[in-house]
C-alpha cells in the first residue's frame, strides 16, 4: 500500500499556488520589459529628432558661413528696412555685386522689425531688392524652428561684432518637440 501512495505523490502536477506564483513572475517580467521597450522607443524618437535638427543646423551653418566668407570686401552690414530696426540681420554683397540679406522671418509677424514676438522663426536669405519691396516671405528658407531672439537666453542671434565690424557671430538655437540643439560660430570673411 505504501508503494501506491508514493506513486500518487510523485505523479502529481502543479498546485494552484505554484501556477499563480509563476504567472505573477511572468507578469512582472513582461511589465518590466514593456516599460524598458517604451523608454527605449522614447529615447530612439528623441535621438531621431536631435539627429534631424543637427543635420539641418549643419547645412544652414555651412550655407551661411560659405556665403559670408565669399562676400565682397567692405560690404558687411545689418539690413535696415528704413525703420531703424536692424537687429539679427546680415546684409552683404557677393563677389558679383548682388546684395543679399540673411534674416529671421515668421509669417505671423505684422512687420519686419527688431521685435520678435513669435516663438519660432525661419532663417531666410533674400535679395536686398526683395526686402526693400516688402517681400519678406520671398526669401529662400535656410533653417526653420529657430527660437526667437527675444526668448530667454540663450536664444538665436545673428550679429556683427561691435568691436570688430568684420566678424559675424551666428548662434542658432533650434527647437522641435522637446529637443533643442544649439550651435555657435564666428565668421570672418576671406576677402577683407
Amino acid at each position: 500500500m505504501q508503494a501506491r501512495d508514493e506513486t500518487r505523490f510523485t505523479n502529481r502536477g502543479f498546485t494552484l499556488i505554484e501556477t499563480i506564483i509563476v504567472l505573477l513572475l511572468l507578469a512582472m517580467l513582461l511589465g518590466v520589459s514593456g516599460s524598458l521597450f517604451v523608454v527605449g522607443l522614447h529615447a530612439w524618437d528623441a535621438g531621431r529628432i536631435r539627429a534631424g535638427i543637427r543635420e539641418d543646423v549643419s547645412y544652414a551653418m555651412e550655407k551661411v558661413v560659405r556665403d559670408l566668407k565669399e562676400m565682397a570686401n567692405g560690404s558687411l552690414d545689418q539690413y535696415d528696412p528704413g525703420s531703424g530696426d536692424i537687429a539679427h540681420t546680415i546684409d552683404f554683397n557677393d563677389l558679383d555685386g548682388n546684395s543679399f540679406v540673411f534674416y529671421l522671418y515668421n509669417a505671423d509677424d505684422s512687420s519686419f522689425d527688431s521685435t520678435y514676438s513669435e516663438s519660432f522663426y525661419d532663417l531666410r536669405k533674400a535679395t536686398k531688392a526683395q526686402l526693400d519691396a516688402g517681400n519678406y516671405d520671398a526669401g529662400i528658407l535656410i533653417l526653420r524652428s529657430l527660437v526667437s531672439p527675444d526668448a530667454t537666453p540663450p536664444a538665436t542671434a545673428l550679429t556683427i561684432d561691435p568691436n570688430d565690424p568684420n566678424q559675424v557671430t551666428l548662434y542658432f538655437v533650434v527647437q522641435r518637440s522637446d529637443e533643442i540643439v544649439r550651435t555657435r560660430t564666428k565668421v570672418r570673411p576671406r576677402n577683407l
